[in-house]
């Protein structure tokens, strides 16, 4: 099974596979929500040592994961969309979809590898120099926010230098970069 709709869950040690088998999405003992690859992570939702008990789709669009007290340690915070359905996809990305449109993903995408088998092209007669071309911006990336997460870590992870984080914290529009929550979507310029 790759999906679970609104109102149905996973319990601990309970599992989705994708469709390919490659990509295993589990509750683990220790309250962490995982997925992986070829058993290594690629993914999780920072919860170990949370109690989480069981992971919901909501039928009010949210993805929650719940201790056994019913009190939640983790959403996508995305209540509000209808028709959702959780799925882990044949390209190691987990997205919570409402009808046909995405609301929240782990953005754990595989790189693609390279498959042509083509020689390299000849390289070509040199020419007088030209003027430098501009690098483009490269487009921007997002990150989920995890439970003990902080801006200045993710901008270590990002840039290497936890002093970016305003940058993160003005892309997303976070006016004040100590109050950041799980589940929350990053822009990463």
């Amino acid at each position: 099974m790759s999906s679970l709709n609104a109102g149905q869950s996973l319990g601990v040690g309970q599992e989705l596979k994708s469709d390919n088998g490659k990509y295993t999405l589990t509750l683990q003992q220790d309250g962490n929500l995982v997925l992986s690859e070829a058993g290594k992570a690629v993914w999780a939702a920072g919860t170990n040592g949370s109690g989480a008990v069981r992971a919901n789709v909501q039928e009010d669009g949210n993805f929650v994961l719940y201790k056994a007290d019913n009190s939640p340690v983790w959403a996508s915070e995305t209540s509000g969309s209808s028709g959702v359905r959780l799925t882990v996809q044949d390209d190691r990305n987990v997205v919570l979809y409402a009808g046909s449109k995405p609301v929240w993903a782990s953005n754990s995408v595989a790189p693609k590898a390279e498959t042509s088998s083509k020689p390299a092209p000849a390289a070509p007669a040199p020419t007088a120099d030209p003027a430098p071309a501009a690098d483009p911006d490269p487009a921007p990336r997002v990150h989920t926010v995890a439970s003990g997460d902080t801006l200045w870590a993710i901008a270590e992870r990002f840039y290497g230098d936890g002093n970016q984080y305003r940058r993160i914290a003005d892309a997303s529009g976070i006016p004040d970069p100590d109050l950041i929550r799980p589940g929350q979507v990053l822009t990463i310029p």
